[in-house]
C-alpha cells in the first residue's frame, strides 16, 4: 500500500510512505534521505534524462521484507516548498530530522526500529542526524565516510587525470593552455568566495548562481567527527565504478563508528547502484549515466541489503525479546 503524506518542517515537504500487505502494527521503517542536486523522493530529476527511479526500486525492494519505507521530496523539489538554492546542510539535516520524527510517530511503525538510508549526500545528512537524534541503524550508499569538499575534490582529480591522458590535438591543447592548472586555481577561487561570504546564494562569473550557505556549511561540518557518534550497525557500500567518491573514505566507519560495520565493494556497479560496464570515467558519466535509465539496481547490491536488512531484523526481535 502506497500513501502520500505531508510532513511538517520549517517548510511543508511531500511524501511518500510504502506499506508492507500485513495489517500488522508496530514494524520496522526506513527513511529515505536524497543525493544531492534536484533530486525527487523517486531518485530522479525532476526534469531532464535522468529518470532513475532509485529510491522507488530501493522501496519496492525493502518494503515486502517487512519495512515501512518513506521517502520525501528534498525543500525546493518536486512537491516540497521552499527553496533548493538556498538550502544549507543544516536546513536538509532539520528537514530529515522532522521527517524522523513523522515517521517515529506514525501508528504502524515501531519508534525503536527506524533506519535511515543516505544516498551519495544523503550519507552525510544521515550521519549529521544521528549526531541530533540517534537511530538504529544506518545504510550509507554511494558516499559513506566522505565529506563533501573531499568528494568534489577527489571528483576534480579523477577529471584532471582523464584530461591529462587525452591524446590527439585535444590533448596537445589542454597542454599547451595549462587548462588543469587553470581549471583548479578556478575551482579553489570559487570555494573561497562561497566560504567568505554570508550570503545564502552569490552569483559568480557575473550570472551564475551559487548555493553559497550550502558549500559553506558542507566544508565547516567535520564528517569523522560525526561517525564517532554513531552506535548503531551500519551498512555501507560503494561501487567500483563510481568515480563521484573515494572507497578509502569508508575505512574511517569502522576506525570511528563504535557500532557493527558491514562494508561492502561492488565490482561494475556506479554511483545510481546500477550495473557499469564500461570503464570509470567523470569525463562521460553523464553519457554512461543515461545508458543505465531503466535498468534494475545491482543484483548484489540488492543481495547485501536484503542480508543485512533481515540478520537487522532479526537482532533488533532479539534485543525487544529480551526486554520482555
Amino acid at each position: 500500500m502506497e500513501q502520500q503524506v505531508s510532513i511538517k518542517s520549517d517548510v511543508m515537504l511531500k511524501g511518500t510512505m510504502m506499506f508492507p500487505d500485513s495489517g500488522e502494527n508496530q514494524l520496522p521503517a526506513i527513511l529515505f534521505l536524497a543525493g544531492s542536486g534536484n533530486i525527487n523522493r523517486d531518485g530522479s530529476t525532476v526534469k531532464g534524462k535522468f529518470k532513475f527511479n532509485l529510491y522507488k526500486d530501493l522501496a519496492d525492494i525493502m518494503t515486502p521484507l517487512g519495512f515501512v519505507t518513506l521517502r520525501y521530496d528534498k525543500r525546493g523539489v518536486g512537491e516540497s516548498e521552499g527553496s533548493l538554492l538556498k538550502t544549507g546542510l543544516w536546513d536538509a539535516v532539520t528537514d530529515a530530522e522532522n521527517a524522523l520524527e513523522f515517521l517515529a510517530n506514525h501508528p504502524r511503525v515501531d519508534s525503536n526500529r527506524i533506519i535511515v538510508l543516505g544516498h551519495s549526500e544523503g550519507c552525510i545528512v544521515g550521519t549529521a542526524l544521528n549526531e541530533r537524534r540517534p537511530v538504529n541503524g544506518l545504510i550509507l550508499l554511494s558516499g559513506g565516510g566522505g565529506g563533501l569538499q573531499e568528494s568534489l575534490d577527489a571528483q576534480r582529480q579523477q577529471v584532471y587525470k582523464e584530461m591529462g591522458n587525452t591524446k590527439g590535438f585535444k590533448g596537445f591543447l589542454i597542454k599547451k593552455l595549462n587548462t588543469i592548472e587553470k581549471s583548479e586555481k578556478q575551482a579553489q577561487g570559487l570555494y573561497r568566495k562561497m566560504t567568505s561570504t554570508s550570503k545564502d546564494i552569490i552569483k559568480y562569473a557575473g550570472f551564475v548562481k551559487m548555493p553559497a550557505k550550502y558549500f559553506r556549511e558542507h566544508f565547516n561540518y567535520d564528517i569523522v567527527e560525526g561517525l564517532k557518534k554513531i552506535s548503531c550497525p551500519v551498512l555501507a557500500m560503494n561501487g567500483l565504478k563510481d568515480f563521484q567518491t573515494s572507497n578509502e573514505f569508508l575505512e574511517r566507519i569502522p576506525e570511528n563508528a563504535m557500532g557493527p560495520v558491514s562494508i561492502f565493494l561492488i565490482e561494475n556497479m556506479d554511483h545510481g547502484l546500477k550495473v557499469q560496464l564500461t570503464p570509470i570515467s567523470a569525463l562521460n558519466a553523464k553519457k554512461d549515466y543515461v545508458k543505465t535509465v531503466g535498468k534494475p539496481i545491482h543484483e548484489e547490491a540488492i543481495s547485501h541489503l536484503t542480508t543485512w536488512l533481515n540478520k537487522w531484523k532479526e537482532s533488533m526481535d532479539n534485543i525487544q525479546s529480551e526486554m520482555i
